[in-house]
């Protein structure tokens, strides 16, 4: 399976791509807080509109417990973005903590709910899994 080229890193997160597949990931490196969220979402944000890629992978293993206000955040505000951006697919590798999954699982599913949501979701258990479903989708 072809490597991901990382476009950005710090020490929250790690963004990389496959152009050939029109495909950004962001990979969170520890837990965040809600400005560390924020953040990366707009540096997110802003690589999608200059790659035009429109299908997007977020690991969330590591990220931890959401904050109320975060989730809050996910579901009325980042996935709506992710629509106007042109996202078609979303993979989701979430945390293995069965709490912390329902937590990412609540969020999608209020976003869906409120309106927001124009791309075909799934959740992984891991990266290559998730991958490959990106990669088997054409536009």
């Amino acid at each position: 399976m072809q490597l991901l080229e990382t476009l950005y890193l710090n020490d929250i997160s790690r963004i990389s791509t496959d152009l050939q597949h029109g495909i950004l990931a962001n990979t969170w490196l520890r837990p965040v807080e809600h400005s560390e969220m924020l953040q990366t979402a707009e540096k997110l944000s802003l690589l999608l509109e200059e790659s035009k890629a429109d299908k997007l992978l977020l690991n969330a293993l590591v990220i931890g417990k959401l904050l109320p206000h975060t989730k809050e955040w996910l579901s009325t505000t980042f996935y709506k973005s992710l629509s106007e951006l042109g996202v078609k697919k979303l993979a989701r590798v979430l945390p293995e903590n069965v709490f912390n999954r329902l937590s990412f699982e609540s969020v999608m599913t209020r976003a869906e709910a409120l309106g927001g949501v124009h791309f075909e979701a799934r959740n992984f258990t891991n990266d290559a899994d998730a991958l490959r479903w990106l990669r088997d989708y054409e536009s």
